[in-house]
């Protein structure tokens, strides 16, 4: 009998990467072209562009997405995908870096994985934000981070009703009360006190902004729950606004609807770190004191 050869396996198929950079970072240039010649070595590199449109990708049916900036280059590269979410790998060339894990030398050193067949990606919830404007006007979207009442001019304090599957949870009073996700806990929510939620949780976080009593604590509920936030008292200037990217003024009686968004944020995460990786180094968590000071 013969034995099948080489030519008879079927041919593996080249992964399609899409690759944009942030017109922001005056080296997003120079870095997405030293990209574009480390990927075409090893797939096919479908689409090429300095902006912040993922949208204008999906036209060519990537399989990966790399994005060249910060937290907020890649925030606003899920916005423009909506329901068609694919991997993202984020190179940073901003500050922090908490999403974007990667560096470019990294990757042209060690990033031969993304290939290989199998990434390591974490799958994390979403939210969508609907606000219900009084004159009948709605606005739908997705949220990365968080959805953000805040009080605004004259900042005075505002109260919200908030109800969790119909039934009234709190009547909160004080600068205004943030809904987050587990990859926006160690964003706003953590500066406001909120907890640390890890981010594959099926979780979404309420938690006051300077709250008028000592009893308001956050809370955490299942990403399945539908949350209404009712504005019952305002100021001209107060606003909604999701991952600080839209923001929408709020008049009394107007609602902001929070439930889970259809399609969830795949990040790809470097192999080399680990999960805790960004909390430790870059944020610095559970540090004690220096000794040597």
């Amino acid at each position: 009998m013969d034995t099948p050869s080489n030519h008879d396996a079927p041919a593996q198929r080249v992964m399609r990467v899409a690759i944009i950079g942030s017109p922001d970072k005056p080296a997003a240039a120079e870095t997405l072209e030293r990209l574009q010649r480390w990927v075409a070595q090893r797939a096919e590199v479908v689409f090429s562009a300095i902006t912040h449109d993922s949208d204008a990708a999906l036209a060519h049916e990537p399989d990966l997405m790399t994005v060249l900036g910060g937290d907020g280059t890649l925030i606003a590269a899920v916005h423009g995908l909506r329901e068609r979410q694919i991997p993202i790998v984020g190179i940073n060339l901003g500050k922090l870096g908490y999403l974007a894990d990667f560096t470019i030398e990294e990757l042209e050193h060690e990033g031969d994985f993304l290939f290989s067949g199998s990434l390591p990606i974490t799958r994390r919830a979403m939210m969508q934000v609907t606000v219900e404007h009084a004159a009948g006007r709605t606005h739908c979207g997705p949220a990365v981070n968080d959805c953000v009442l805040l009080a605004g001019p004259p900042f005075h304090m505002i109260q919200t009703t908030v109800e969790v599957d119909g039934d009234e949870v709190a009547v909160v009073r004080g600068d205004g009360l943030i809904v987050a996700t587990p990859s926006g806990s160690t964003a706003h929510n953590l500066s406001a006190g909120g907890p640390i939620v890890e981010p594959t949780g099926e979780a979404f976080i309420l938690t006051p902004i300077c709250p008028h009593a000592l009893t308001y604590r956050p809370l955490v509920l299942d990403a399945g729950r539908r949350i209404v936030i009712r504005a019952d008292q305002t100021n001209a200037g107060t606003t909604v606004s999701a991952d600080g990217r839209i923001s929408l003024p709020l008049q009394n009686g107007e609602r902001v609807i929070v439930t889970r968004y259809a399609a969830d944020f795949l990040l790809v995460r470097n192999p080399r770190h680990s999960e805790w990786h960004a909390l430790r180094r870059k944020l610095r968590w559970g540090e004690g004191p220096n000794m040597h000071e």
